[in-house]
């Protein structure tokens, strides 16, 4: 008899599978920062010099030193005027741009439309020592970690490594995942017959992946009938470390994928997942150590079971932490479901279902959450997972961000 694995363990079994898979596997490559984002770091990013490695004017306007009024100082015609200039002498100025190196003896930054200029002469209110003036270091000192090793790269990041004078980074290497969609009933193209379905994940699984952080096996997506030879075949000709199946997790004469992990020697670990909707979401992992992921045929339970198992395995072989999900109060009221929880697809909203406003925000189920269904998901702000037990309005549920 298989026993469901509760929630909270079904993802804890899967982050630990993947940080085991990351020891088995090559570990990191460098890559320019181009090609960079998403991607997870390796090791630790230190700042090669000081951020921002020099003294700079934070305005448009004129470096002085000493109190006013101050003779202006001519710059040389071929002069950079970002550039550092000789030294300025006490009541001294000399223009200067946003960013400009300051010249030595600078005290304070004089902003253009807060000064005159008379015959050589320049007049302000007296300015305060270091006004509009932008220390060096002030974001950072040479060797100081910028980043942690774990972290995902998202744009400002780069920004950030790129600013501290650096070309590349050590990532760690994505794991490939290899796509076997199955089902004799599925069509790629067209509206779909009676009877027919028209498939929904070659579309929907791809990019998801790739924010989570994987990439392609050879070959990607693999479509297969009904069968045991077929699945078998599919799971053996792929290049994939994990092997992220839809449809055939089941326990009927038609569903086949876990006779094929069981026929290869798979060790379940997750044999199923006291979850609704995907229940029949299973995890094991092949002798050669590969992985293979077993997602419901229907839309909305497998990127439920993706959630559960997928992401947090994912977040394993890329070496990144294991987040647990931060709570939100809920809005309205479900009912008990003894022994399993439930993963809605939810908006934010500062009223509940009774239209009572309220200061923070609140989480709404959304329409159309059937386990076929993805209308409610694409129009979710996230994921709020519903205990056994069920909410009153107030209670606080777990919320899961969505990937997109």
């Amino acid at each position: 008899m298989i026993h469901d694995v509760a929630w909270e363990t079904a993802r804890l079994h899967a982050y630990e599978l993947g940080t085991l898979v990351r020891e088995r596997i090559p570990y990191e490559e460098l890559v320019p920062l181009s090609r960079a984002s998403g991607r997870t770091l390796a090791r630790d990013v230190t700042a090669l010099q000081g951020i921002p490695h020099y003294a700079s004017s934070a305005m448009d306007g004129w470096a002085v030193a000493g109190s006013g009024p101050w003779t202006i100082q001519p710059r040389a015609a071929q002069d950079d005027p970002h550039a550092a200039s000789d030294t300025l002498g006490d009541h001294q100025a000399r223009a200067i741009l946003t960013g400009g190196a300051l010249p030595h003896g600078c005290t304070a930054v004089v902003r253009s439309e807060a000064a005159s200029e008379y015959d050589g002469v320049l007049s302000a209110p007296e300015p305060r020592w270091g006004a509009d003036i932008r220390p060096a270091e002030r974001e950072a000192k040479a060797g100081d970690v910028l980043l942690a090793a774990g972290t995902v790269l998202t744009p400002p990041r780069l920004a950030v490594i790129a600013a501290s004078g650096r070309d590349d980074v050590h990532a760690v290497i994505s794991p490939r995942v290899g796509l076997v969609l199955s089902g004799r009933e599925v069509v790629t193209s067209g509206v779909p017959l009676p009877g027919q379905v028209r498939d929904s994940f070659s579309e929907f699984l791809p990019p998801v992946l790739t924010a989570w952080g994987a990439a392609e096996a050879t070959p990607f997506v693999q479509r297969i009938g009904d069968d045991l030879a077929s699945t078998l075949r599919a799971i053996e000709t792929t290049d994939a470390q994990i092997i992220l199946s839809t449809g055939g997790t089941g326990h009927s004469d038609h569903d086949f994928l876990r006779k094929a992990a069981e026929d290869l020697g798979a060790r379940i670990l997750v044999p199923s997942v006291a979850m609704r909707p995907g229940h029949p979401a299973f995890l094991a992992q092949l002798p050669d150590d590969r992985v293979i992921v077993g997602l419901p045929g229907n839309p909305l339970a497998a990127f439920m079971a993706a959630l559960t198992i997928l992401q947090p395995l994912l977040d394993g072989v890329l070496a990144r932490s294991f987040t647990e999900p931060r709570q939100i109060r809920v809005g309205e009221r479900f009912t008990a479901l003894p022994g399993r929880v439930r993963l809605v697809p939810a908006g934010l909203s500062t009223e509940d279902t009774a239209g009572n406003s309220h200061h923070e925000l609140r989480v709404i189920s959304r329409e159309h959450t059937g386990p076929a269904m993805l209308r409610g998901l694409g129009d979710a702000d996230g994921v709020m997972v519903i205990p056994p037990e069920g909410t009153e309005p107030g209670d606080s549920v777990r919320w899961l961000e969505l990937p997109w």
